[in-house]
């Protein structure tokens, strides 16, 4: 009989996040989330939630500035890919693609005189497609 072997669980704290074939850091990431109309005919997946990403708030404004190119009318969509890693600094074990993704909205942190927390901004996106990437396979749309 062959030996079973657990497959070692994965932590949700190591992970990057590429805009395009930039890296930028993020501290979270929300849920991707693919679901289908139930009231659709043909029951096909049809709809996926937007994605929010926060991070720490800089001086960098490159965020805003695809938000302000997207309200200005720009068509500015940009694949983003999602990779969980092994550990941090580690292999990729998954990966996700949203496909031709685009700025719904964009936050600044809100401020507290009474309060020392991080100032976060954040970005939530919506997009045309979900890949889930496979090493070394063809990727799977959502």
């Amino acid at each position: 009989m062959p030996s079973r072997q657990p497959e070692p669980l994965l932590r949700t704290n190591c992970f990057e996040v590429l805009i395009g074939d930039r890296e930028i850091a993020f501290a979270e990431v929300g849920h991707l989330t693919s679901d289908t109309d139930p009231a659709s005919p043909d029951a096909r997946v049809d709809r996926f939630a937007p994605v929010v990403l926060r991070r720490a708030l800089s001086s960098s404004t490159e965020l805003f500035d695809w938000r302000a190119a997207i309200v200005a009318g720009k068509d500015d969509r940009r694949d983003v890919t999602v990779r969980q890693l092994s550990a941090p600094g580690g292999a990729v074990m998954n990966a996700w693609r949203l496909v031709r993704a685009w700025p719904v909205r964009w936050s600044s942190p809100a401020f507290d005189a009474l309060r020392a927390d991080i100032a976060m901004e954040e970005i939530e996106l919506r997009f045309d497609d979900l890949a889930w990437i496979d090493r070394g396979k063809k990727s799977r749309g959502g």
